[in-house]
């Protein structure tokens, strides 16, 4: 005769399979995170810190929130330093994990977070990432462009979970990312730690389309909206949203997943990876076009002789805006083009470590 126990056993092995399958991210490639529990916007990791957007957005209990306006439209967002971040220029491959809960009054084409372009507004031009936990074709999407800047939308590489949107009065996990497969990658979303779908990364040079990740452009960053103007922000609350510069396995997404509590033990790394970086960088500067200031930031990781300058087009050096030693930690320079001709420049850090360069814009 079966017995209860031979009944349970499946449901036994599952749990205890469940239990053993997690593993811990830890914080080696956190490299962003927005926690809301000191009651603002700051990046906890980084220096990508937000700043609110509107006047119906707010920091409650530890959560993000947005709210509608009088006339019941969502109006307000975070707008987010995109050159801190620079998912193209520093990423290989990038896992962006968010905790939320929706308002259910959600139904049309809104964003809980967007990295990239936004084409002045009207999403020409957008090369970005972006996650939609509810469209108004009743789906979540989790998409990829940085293809056709005439036509951005129709280049798409997306994760779709098909007559689903997350938009209960409940809350969700979503885990969007992008890993190396070859020189394109592919996107993965999942949800609750499910799998939701995988799509390749593609390329098609007829159609301008090349969506890879270096491309991504660090020009905006938001969260609650997406890079079309016209689109309505979205609604309800974000407990937290953690970047991480790998693409995170099924075992870490579980663990995740399973944690709610996992950033709350991070404290020590936190103020540790605040002070004391553990990468040579020279980040995007920002903006870019700009006319006539920008911001340079960059990272070092110990003490040694520092040289920051900016070239013209030809290599010749045309200012000289860091000379000296520096301690390790991360440095923020003002640029200011006052005196030069619009046109392509480079700016050039220079350390025992290493030299970086990178090209901006200026644009009168």
């Amino acid at each position: 005769m079966r017995t209860k126990l031979h009944y349970l056993w499946p449901i036994l092995l599952l749990l205890v399979g469940s239990l053993v399958a997690q593993v811990d991210p830890g914080s080696a490639n956190l490299i962003h995170l927005w926690t809301f529990e000191e009651g603002t916007a700051n990046d906890q990791i980084g220096a990508a810190h937000g700043e609110l957007a509107g006047n119906n957005i707010f920091i409650d209990n530890g959560d993000l929130v947005t709210v509608p306006n009088g006339e019941g439209v969502a109006d307000s967002w975070v707008e987010l330093p995109g050159y801190e971040i620079d998912i193209g220029g520093t990423c290989d491959e990038v896992a962006i994990a968010a905790w939320f809960t929706p308002d259910t009054a959600n139904n049309y084409w809104n964003s809980l977070w967007f990295f990239g372009d936004d084409g002045q507004g009207a999403g020409m031009g957008s090369d970005g990432i972006g996650f939609q936990p509810r469209r108004e074709d009743t789906k979540a999407r989790f998409w990829f462009t940085t293809g056709n800047p005439s036509a951005p939308y129709m280049n798409e590489d997306g994760v779709d979970d098909v007559g689903n949107n997350y938009n209960e009065d409940k809350l969700y996990h979503v885990v969007c990312q992008v890993n190396s497969l070859g020189t394109q990658g592919e996107i993965m979303m999942y949800h609750d730690a499910v799998l939701i779908g995988t799509t390749a990364l593609t390329s098609d040079e007829t159609a301008g389309k090349d969506n890879v990740i270096y491309k991504i452009s660090p020009n905006f960053a938001r969260f609650c909206h997406s890079c079309y103007s016209g689109d309505i922000p979205w609604l309800g609350r974000i407990h937290e949203i953690a970047m991480f510069n790998k693409a995170l396995s099924d075992e870490e997404v579980l663990y995740l997943f399973e944690h709610q509590d996992w950033s709350a033990n991070l404290s020590a790394i936190k103020n540790e990876a605040n002070t004391h970086p553990s990468e040579f960088s020279l980040a995007q500067n920002y903006p870019n076009p700009f006319n006539p200031t920008t911001e340079i930031g960059y990272s070092l990781k110990q003490r040694e002789p520092v040289k920051l300058v900016v070239c013209d087009i030809l290599g010749r050096e045309i200012a000289t805006l860091v000379n000296g030693y520096q301690d390790q930690g991360m440095y923020n320079i003002t640029f200011n083009a006052q005196d030069l001709t619009s046109g392509i420049y480079y700016y050039q850090l220079r350390t025992s470590t290493g030299v970086l360069t990178k090209k901006m814009i200026l644009m009168k």
